[in-house]
């Protein structure tokens, strides 16, 4: 090769492979500094699309599982509105019991249950979560929570999954009442119902009576179980949505995530080519240099 004051192959040559080095070096210290090996569709096109498309689908994933919470609250809400009423209306059928021993203060006792009546419909106004009551009537038709959503809607049959809490109930206990066995139990104990409150039962109508307590508790613990059964049926879902999202973040990071261990060897390397690499510019850039010394010479 002929030595050249115009053409320096030596430094052409020394200068792409430190331009590569350094083109290496600033991929590493952004795979470092994001902690990610691919951060763009360049890095890795198809690596790219498929963890783009599985961090939309956990994403909707977190927010059914979000929406599950909140079903699940609501749920509860019911249950536990529902359990109690079920407690009071037990506490009012030994109240009808206790009409039948000549001890017992009728008209005491008659305001304990019209109590029981007011914190039977309380409890019922209270247990609304957000705007939802599944105790007062409002729901007739019960409500719809959504369980799941298909990963790809441009796939043929892709659809969502939902979980239904079954019809409403209404539990209160009123003239106005829509419920028949609850309308029942307050126009027999009540003092404002049509049957004349405790003082008109008597032991001929004992077991009339006590039969429509029995009645009313069972509506009670029908809409109970009903709702503590979908509740479960929701927290189960949620369990499995909460598992699924982190075995999906796992998969997308094992193709998306940096090895750091392997970026950090790998800087150290390019780093000491870089610093070779700039030395063999220098020594090539000082070609041209011998040349003038040769001419000083001659």
């Amino acid at each position: 090769m002929s030595n050249s004051i115009l053409t320096n192959n030596g430094a052409m040559i020394a200068l792409q492979n430190l331009e590569a080095t350094n083109a290496s070096m600033n991929t590493v210290q952004n795979d470092i500094s994001t902690g990610l090996k691919v951060n763009t569709a360049k890095d890795n096109a198809a690596s790219w699309v498929v963890s783009t498309t599985m961090n939309a689908n956990i994403a909707s994933l977190n927010q059914v599982g979000q929406n599950l919470g909140n079903a699940d609250s609501i749920l509860g809400t019911a249950v536990s509105g529902s359990d109690e009423v079920s407690s009071l209306i037990s506490q009012i059928r030994a109240a009808v019991t206790s009409t039948q021993d000549p001890s017992t203060d009728v008209a005491a006792t008659q305001n304990e249950v019209d109590q029981m009546v007011n914190q039977i419909n309380a409890t019922i106004t209270s247990s609304n979560f957000n705007g939802v009551n599944l105790l007062d009537g409002s729901q007739t038709a019960g409500i719809s929570f959504l369980a799941a959503t298909a990963n790809d809607y441009t796939a043929t049959g892709a659809a969502s999954t939902t979980i239904a809490s079954g019809a409403g109930a209404d539990l209160t206990t009123s003239a106005a009442g829509t419920d028949a066995t609850m309308k029942a139990l307050f126009n027999l104990v009540d003092s404002a119902g049509s049957g004349g409150g405790l003082a008109a039962i008597t032991s001929a109508t004992l077991d009339a009576s006590l039969k429509t307590v029995d009645t009313a508790a069972s509506t009670v613990k029908s809409a109970s179980a009903q709702f503590g059964a979908v509740q479960q049926n929701v927290e189960s879902q949620q369990t499995f949505i909460s598992n699924l999202a982190s075995t999906l973040t796992s998969g997308v990071g094992n193709m998306v995530d940096a090895n750091m261990t392997a970026e950090s060897a790998k800087l150290s390397a390019l780093q000491v080519q870089q610093q070779l690499g700039t030395q063999a510019l220098s020594i090539a850039n000082q070609s041209p240099q011998l040349l003038l010394k040769l001419m000083q010479s001659a």
